[in-house]
C-alpha cells in the first residue's frame, strides 16, 4: 500500500508508513475507545507470540517475539519499527580499556529504544553472547521487514532514504553538495591539471547509477559504497546511521541472480 504523505510503498498490512512514520489508510481514521484489558487478556497474548528471545540485561529483560520487542518499560510493535542500527564501541587510554558499549537502536518513528548489552562488571564473552543473541533474533523480525519494505520501493519505482543517500530504481543520489570550498579546491585542480570540473565532480558526488555500483564493503564500524572505478562513493557508521546496517543484506541480495540488473532495465 502507498503511503498518502509521502507515496512511499509499504508492505501490505503495515500500520505506518516506514519512511515518513506516517499512519497508514484513511486520512482520517476512525478513534475508536480502546478497549478494556485484563493482566489475564494481556497475559495470553503475550503467550500467542512465539519467543524468539529472552536475555536478562542487567536485571532488565528483553523479550524479542514475532510481533513485538520489549526492553524493560519500552515495547515497540515489530510491523511498526521503521529504523534499526547497531554498533560496538570501545574506548581506551594507555592500552587500557576505559569503557565499552554494545549497543542496539530501535525506531517507530514516535518513539526509540536503546538497549545497551553492556554492563557493569559484566564479563565479556556474556555481553557479546547478549549481543549476538539480540541481533540475531532482530534480523527475521525487524531486519526482514524493513528490507522488504526497500525492495518493493525499488520496485514500484519509489525511494528510500538512509542517510544523506537517496535509493531508487535509477540509483543512488546524496541529498547534499560538495560545498562551495571543496567545490572551490576541485575547481582550482581542475584549471591546473585538466582534470575533470567542479560541476562534472558534483555531478559525480550527486548521482551515481546502478550500472555503476561495484559493491561494498566494512572497516572500522563504517559500510563503504563504491562505484567505477573501484572509487568509494558513500560511507555510512553502522552504529550511527538509521538502517545502514540493512544496505550490507540489500546489497547482496541484488547481486544474486542478476536481480539488480533486472531492476535496473526497468
Amino acid at each position: 500500500m502507498n503511503c498518502t504523505n509521502c507515496k512511499v510503498s509499504n508492505p501490505d498490512g503495515s500500520e505506518h508508513c516506514f519512511n515518513c512514520g506516517a499512519r497508514l489508510g484513511d486520512t482520517a481514521p476512525k478513534i475508536a475507545k480502546p478497549p478494556v484489558r485484563t493482566k489475564h487478556v494481556e497475559s495470553e497474548r503475550r503467550e500467542e507470540a512465539k519467543i524468539l528471545a529472552s536475555i536478562d540485561i542487567g536485571g532488565t529483560p528483553l523479550i524479542i517475539t514475532e510481533s513485538y520487542v520489549s526492553f524493560g518499560m519500552m515495547r515497540l510493535n515489530c510491523g511498526e519499527i521503521t529504523g534499526i542500527r547497531y554498533g560496538v564501541y570501545k574506548s581506551y587510554v594507555n592500552g587500557i580499556r576505559t569503557s565499552r558499549s554494545y549497543a542496539i537502536w530501535l525506531t517507530d518513528g514516535r518513539s526509540s529504544v536503546e538497549i545497551e548489552c553492556a554492563t557493569f562488571m559484566t564479563g565479556s564473552s556474556t555481553v557479546e553472547a547478549r549481543y549476538r543473541q539480540a541481533i540475531n533474533a532482530l534480523y527475521p523480525t525487524v531486519m526482514a521487514g524493513l528490507l522488504q519494505s526497500f525492495l518493493l520501493n525499488l520496485e514500484s519505482g519509489a525511494a528510500f532514504q538512509v542517510g544523506n543517500v537517496l535509493f531508487d530504481r535509477k540509483g543512488l543520489h546524496h541529498t547534499d553538495s560538495l560545498g562551495s570550498i571543496t567545490k572551490g579546491i576541485f575547481g582550482a585542480w581542475a584549471s591546473l591539471a585538466g582534470g575533470p570540473s567542479a560541476d562534472q565532480r558534483e555531478h559525480r558526488y550527486k548521482y551515481m547509477p546502478w550500472s555503476e555500483f561495484t559493491g561494498h564493503g566494512f572497516g572500522d564500524g563504517l559500510i563503504h559504497i563504491y562505484r567505477l572505478p573501484k572509487q568509494q562513493w558513500a560511507s555510512f557508521t553502522l552504529r550511527d546511521t538509521w538502517n545502514a546496517v540493512c544496505l550490507g543484506p540489500l546489497f547482496d541480495f541484488l547481486r544474486e541472480d542478476n536481480r539488480m540488473y533486472t531492476l535496473m532495465e526497468h
